[in-house]
């Protein structure tokens, strides 16, 4: 009987520790979908804008794939290789040269 109660109690005493971590975790979740979401939006523009420069330049085009192995040269959306299928994480402005990030960074 005693044993029983004490299990009662941990369970007692841990529900708030169970609920905050469950809460954490959905809104962790829900932070993530906005983010992806937020991207995914940027990527069905038709061009996007450098960040150093303002220069716009097309997401749609003549691309070459630098993934290891592939080198293939595409027409279509920067994000993704059409042959080998990887992911581009960024291309280069034809302006200046910098990066436009085509992912969310870490």
């Amino acid at each position: 009987m005693a044993e029983v109660k004490k299990d009662l109690l941990r369970l007692v005493l841990a529900a708030p520790l169970f609920a905050v971590y469950g809460a954490w975790i959905v809104l962790a979740a829900v932070a993530r979908f906005i983010r992806s979401a937020v991207w995914t939006a940027r990527l069905l523009k038709p061009e996007a804008q450098c960040q150093a420069c303002g220069h716009f330049n097309a997401l749609h085009g003549r691309w070459e794939c630098r993934a290891s192995g592939c080198g293939a040269v595409y027409l279509g959306a920067a994000d993704h290789c059409e042959r080998c299928g990887s992911g581009a994480s960024f291309f280069p402005c034809a302006n200046c040269g910098a990066s436009i990030l085509l992912r969310p960074g870490r």
